[in-house]
């Protein structure tokens, strides 16, 4: 999605890059997609996390048209979101703009659905629903573009409402712009009246940007492109000093550094070092950026260096106590220069931490992000917090579900016995079932019944059975 600001009014681009191949569908069982008659037809299991980060790497390549981009909000993002503010005549007008973005994810194999339009919402929904795209509305015209849109263009993936709105024959936005706003506040849940008026630029939407701009930025020039690593490596002392500096000045420490170092063909080489706490101090994040430097090849001479900080949070001060151990703390600082260094020598991607996520599933209530470079708590957002379970959840996952044999008595459905690796386990207490349920929009359909499982050894088990054809499986292991 494009976003440019304009004479005091939004225009929003969306760009959603979903594809649809050889007649296959988002939601298709994959029993149905296999029994079509296609030459070459491949299947793979679905990685949301592999997913949200291919996303993040078009949000870095659609650069070339924004500085800034963004994902849309969720867990599971599927549209771009790019600042174009003051942009729009560089690419001749706006149709011209979203044609260059169609052919930029075509070039990659992909068809990308875009709309433009004054608001977030009325974008998001005509690059998802409308026809003949790129479509672009002009800002009086968003209301009358809007108006033959399914009601699920105003991002409603509420059941509930979704079903009572069926059941009123609201089936278009229309439909819900003829009802009085005070009777779809009481109705419906609230999201729906924000969605509406969201759409329609009565309520503000801002869009959070994936990179954004550099918060301190210094640069060093040389007279003569130099050919000399000794020279870069002098450079780069000089500019963490001006840069941790600068930090320091502000009681700001370093979350995210950027270091583009350009050649003299006017190509360009990019550093990008992650930190586990926010830092400014001179000397660790010199060593980072040597390291880093070390692996990097040179295809030239260089004529600029530039060292940007992209994010900075508070530095954090504690007073020193005389009575009180300090191999704690110690130990905590040795912890966070070590996850420095490797992702400094391994890669931002490569050091990761499992973060809990709303979802259903259990398979999918996570995401990995990377452990440096991030806000611990992010700016104007509010934490993610997983479901709330009925059954308490394992620490320990199994990376597939395990099949079991499991003996239980059909009258409560409660397991009696289970066999795992060979091994016979009395079950002394169970609790459960709870019930999980998951749409046909989410591919092929999860209907389980899950049960806490306690053997007579006293170990304990997460453990379920399918509802369709009655397998039972390990989900996990409570230590």
């Amino acid at each position: 999605m494009l976003h440019e600001q304009r004479r005091g009014t939004t225009k929003v681009v969306a760009c959603s890059q979903r594809a649809y191949q050889g007649g296959i569908f988002p939601g298709m069982p994959l029993a149905e997609a296999a029994a079509l008659p296609l030459e070459g037809l491949h299947i793979e299991q679905h990685d949301p996390v592999a997913d949200r980060q291919a996303l993040e790497q078009l949000a870095i390549e659609c650069e070339s048209f924004s500085p800034l981009v963004g994902l849309e909000t969720g867990e599971r993002p599927e549209s771009l979101l790019l600042d174009v503010t003051g942009l729009g005549l560089i690419f001749g007008d706006e149709q011209t703009l979203a044609e260059q973005v169609v052919r930029a994810f075509r070039t990659r194999g992909m068809e990308a659905r875009v709309a433009i339009a004054a608001t977030y919402g009325a974008a998001w929904g005509l690059a998802h629903y409308a026809h003949g795209l790129p479509v672009v509305v002009e800002d009086s015209q968003t209301e009358a573009a809007i108006r033959e849109l399914p009601v699920e263009a105003l991002r409603i993936f509420s059941d509930e409402t979704k079903y009572s709105l069926t059941e009123l024959g609201i089936l278009k936005i229309g439909d819900l712009l003829a009802l009085p706003r005070a009777g779809i506040a009481s109705r419906f849940e609230p999201d729906l009246l924000e969605r509406l008026e969201q759409a329609l630029g009565e309520r503000a939407e801002t869009i959070a940007v994936h990179r954004a701009l550099p918060e301190i930025v210094e640069s060093w020039r040389f007279e003569h492109p130099c050919d000399d690593r000794r020279g870069v490596e002098f450079a780069l002392t000089q500019l963490n000093e001006r840069v941790t500096g600068l930090l320091r000045t502000r009681l700001q420490g370093a979350l995210q550094l950027e270091c583009v170092i350009e050649l003299q063909d006017r190509a360009a080489v990019e550093l990008r070092i992650g930190l586990y706490q926010a830092t400014a101090a001179t000397e660790h994040v010199r060593k980072l950026l040597l390291s880093r430097f070390e692996q990097t090849a040179l295809r030239g001479p260089v004529t600029n260096v530039r060292l940007a900080v992209l994010l900075s949070a508070p530095l954090a001060f504690q007073q020193q106590e005389l009575f009180v151990d300090s191999s704690q703390s110690e130990c905590r600082r040795q912890v966070a220069l070590l996850v420095d260094r490797l992702s400094c020598r391994l890669d931002r991607g490569a050091v990761l931490r499992a973060r809990p996520v709303a979802d259903i599933q259990p398979e999918f209530a996570y995401r990995y992000e990377p452990l440096t470079g991030n806000l611990t708590k992010p700016r104007g957002k509010k934490e993610q917090r997983p479901l709330p379970a009925a059954l308490p959840r394992p620490t320990m996952f199994e990376a597939q579900p395990r099949p079991i044999e499991v003996i239980w008595s059909p009258p409560d459905g409660m397991p009696k016995q289970m066999r795992l690796q060979g091994q016979l386990l009395h079950i002394e207490r169970a609790w459960g079932p709870e019930r999980i349920y998951t749409g046909w929009w989410r591919g092929r359909a999860v209907h389980r019944d899950y049960y806490c499982v306690e053997a007579s050894g006293g170990e304990r088990f997460w453990i379920f059975r399918q509802l369709r054809g009655g397998r039972w499986f390990l989900q996990g292991v409570f230590d």
